[in-house]
């Protein structure tokens, strides 16, 4: 498992009975076989892969290393939905592979695995999700439109601090999507959601890349961005004051799981304290793309 992780899936395979065994991936987040091979015992039967952000990593090398071994190889790709490598969608090379709908559009929730495998089937859970899907087309209004926004205000939830708890507190593993995201689902403009994502993390990259960490200071072809990060001192005075500025912002990733040992993995725990996400995501117009470059070039002092 890599070292750099959000928690939930570690939960969720620990849930499940697993032990994880943790590497530290390179500058550009990829495994480094001399260290995984040094973590293989005779027990060891899958090798976890992340799309870190929506950027795709070398499946087919990674799929050629489990081969030799004998492993199964697992594709986490909850931020990477739309993403492709060589011509391939990410997920298609796993003998597991996780995605995560509502990361890539405004769904009210829903995931997606792929198995080479056979999983049992389940019924759709029948609820309409009506007041979620209501709660999402109403924040989405409202930062749309100055009149909106204030008609809306009272009906719109101010965002949670993180609780790492709550994160890791999973739904019950056997708990279907509602019938209403697959209906969702069949009437979105998948391919042109990652073409715009794309173009909104280059005019980013082109303002701000110098704030931008390593691996993500160029957008490949098959990239689906999930967020565009950005390196800073001090991740809460600079996530709350983009919300000042209604600028919703991430605070990526920043409590580790408890089962990873402090000690060992530097790299994580950088990124950790220093990574914020920015918005980047299709609905994003150019006068919105131009605002926040504007807010976060000052913020962070970039010229």
């Amino acid at each position: 498992m890599p070292a750099y992780h959000h928690g939930s899936e570690i939960e969720a395979l620990e849930r499940a009975g697993l032990r994880c065994r943790f590497y530290d991936g390179d500058e550009r987040l990829e495994p480094v076989e001399e260290r995984l091979d040094g973590l293989v015992g005779r027990r060891t039967r899958a090798l976890h892969l992340t799309h870190f952000f929506g950027f795709p990593q070398d499946t087919a090398r990674w799929r050629r290393y489990c081969d030799e071994r004998g492993f199964l190889l697992v594709e986490d790709a909850a931020q990477a939905w739309l993403a492709s490598t060589d011509g391939a969608p990410v997920g298609s090379l796993g003998d597991l592979a996780v995605f995560c709908l509502y990361k890539t559009f405004g769904l009210p929730e829903g995931a997606v695995m792929l198995t080479r495998r056979p999983a049992s089937s389940r019924s759709l859970d029948p609820r309409p999700g009506a007041v979620a899907i209501a709660r999402k087309h109403a924040s989405w209004g409202a930062g749309r439109s100055v009149l909106a926004s204030r008609a809306l205000k009272p009906f719109i939830r101010r965002p949670r601090a993180y609780d790492p708890e709550r994160d890791r507190a999973l739904r019950d593993p056997h708990a279907m999507p509602w019938a209403t995201t697959r209906f969702l689902l069949r009437r979105l403009a998948r391919v042109e959601a990652s073409a715009r994502r794309r173009h909104n993390y280059g005019l980013l990259l082109e303002a701000l890349g110098e704030s931008v960490p390593a691996p993500f200071r160029a957008v490949p072809v098959g990239a689906s961005p999930f967020l565009f990060p950005v390196e800073t001192d001090d991740k809460a005075t600079l996530i709350e004051s983009l919300r000042s500025e209604g600028i919703g912002a991430l605070d990526v990733w920043s409590v580790r799981h408890p089962s990873l040992p402090p000690e060992g993995f530097p790299g994580a725990e950088e990124r950790r304290r220093r990574t914020v996400g920015l918005p980047v995501h299709q609905e994003l117009r150019p006068e919105d793309v131009d605002r926040l470059i504007a807010v976060v070039a000052g913020l962070l002092g970039v010229r």
